[in-house]
């Protein structure tokens, strides 16, 4: 089970999510897939990672540029844990 910090947004009527990950995660490409697709099953909503600690994104293009004008800090985080 991994546990992550997780941000749920409403942004312009969409629903999505922002999960912080370690940053050797962002730099896998299976890793970083098979943690897109474990949390968007979980959460039910698409899923954009983002680095802990260097704050690299990964997901869906609309998210990411999204999440490339909002500071990490402004989100609404919460600790998750998958089942």
């Amino acid at each position: 089970m991994a546990t992550c910090d997780v941000a749920l947004i409403r942004e312009q009527g969409i629903n999505f999510a922002v999960v912080c990950v370690a940053d050797h995660v962002i730099n896998s490409s299976s890793s970083r897939e098979e943690m897109v697709r474990a949390w968007t099953y979980e959460l039910g909503v698409p899923v954009a990672l983002i680095g802990a600690r260097q704050h690299n994104t990964y997901g869906r293009r609309d998210i990411v540029n999204w999440l490339s004008s909002v500071h990490p800090g402004q989100l609404p985080w919460r600790r998750a844990t998958l089942s």
